[in-house]
């Protein structure tokens, strides 16, 4: 059980519907499915009735959603217990950063801030944890793939790489490109997902009206998704910045000719724009246009 799972169970009985409950937690409806199933094994008992046309919360469910709200409540108040702890000043910001992002990108906007005058404190977390740190104040500043589905967020896009798509099959020293048509039809090796890429790539085969396959098993990292892709096991697609051996990576090509990317963007709350460092921060984590 983690909040993700108390996530979908609250966001199935607010809305009463598997497929607006998957959209409202920006993942597929299998995934929010097994999810509930999972949830309701390690319960003991089934949360919600399930009909051709409704989903209805059981009497157990009742009992649990309540509990399960009180639960994210409890989790909010602590972070936001932490953040009213942490005293600071207007010139350190705390930024929250997605696992996805490149160290190069990282390293160039540390450099930007401390000639900038600024203290950065990193810490590295999922992206379905950046929205709730920024709302209970345990971070300034997010950064993270796209989209950020928080309505209450501001965000501005930071950069952008190349998606590649990565395989058992060693390349020549120019290797051709790998059209995404083609991997439809195979096993396609996932993170959880929490980090994000797993959304990514979704909205990819979504977007092109294509049949995704994933793979039942999950890897905790994007090393291991390598690993496994290298393996055999199945195909994956990762960030040119993830990718240790290239001698195992093609560009990806859409329909249209063009190449997959992956787009990244700061997020932040409205409250963060009245700190006098505000725009120089912003200053810092802009202007890299790409990440090669």
């Amino acid at each position: 059980m983690n909040f993700q799972h108390l996530r979908f169970a609250i966001a199935l009985a607010e809305t009463g519907s598997f497929t607006s409950a998957a959209d409202q937690c920006c993942v597929t409806q299998p995934a929010l499915s097994n999810a509930i199933g999972q949830l309701e094994d390690e319960l003991g008992s089934k949360l919600f009735e399930r009909t051709t046309r409704s989903v209805k919360t059981t009497e157990f469910g009742e009992k649990m959603i309540t509990k399960m709200r009180d639960i994210v409540d409890a989790r909010l108040n602590l972070l936001t217990s932490a953040a009213d702890f942490l005293a600071r000043d207007d010139r350190t910001v705390r930024i929250g950063l997605s696992p996805l992002i490149s160290a190069d990108f990282s390293k160039a906007v540390l450099t930007r801030s401390r000639e900038a005058g600024l203290s950065i404190v990193l810490t590295e977390m999922n992206k379905a944890d950046i929205g709730p740190a920024l709302q209970s104040g345990t971070i300034d500043f997010g950064l993270g793939p796209t989209p950020q589905n928080d309505t209450n967020l501001q965000s501005t896009t930071i950069y952008s790489e190349p998606l590649l798509f990565v395989s058992d099959q060693q390349n020549d020293a120019r290797p051709a490109a790998q059209d995404l048509g083609g991997v439809s039809g195979q096993k396609v090796l996932l993170v959880p997902d929490d980090c994000g890429l797993s959304d990514t790539v979704r909205i990819l085969f979504r977007d092109a009206k294509l049949d995704l396959d994933e793979y039942e098993g999950r890897a905790l990292g994007y090393n291991v998704l390598e690993k496994w892709a290298r393996m055999g096991i199945g195909v994956t697609l990762l960030p040119m910045s993830q990718v240790a051996d290239e001698s195992f990576a093609r560009p990806l090509k859409l329909s249209d000719n063009s190449f997959a990317m992956i787009s990244f963007e700061a997020f932040w709350t409205v409250g963060q724009e009245e700190r006098k460092c505000f725009q120089t921060m912003v200053g810092c984590l802009t202007g890299f246009q790409r990440v090669e």
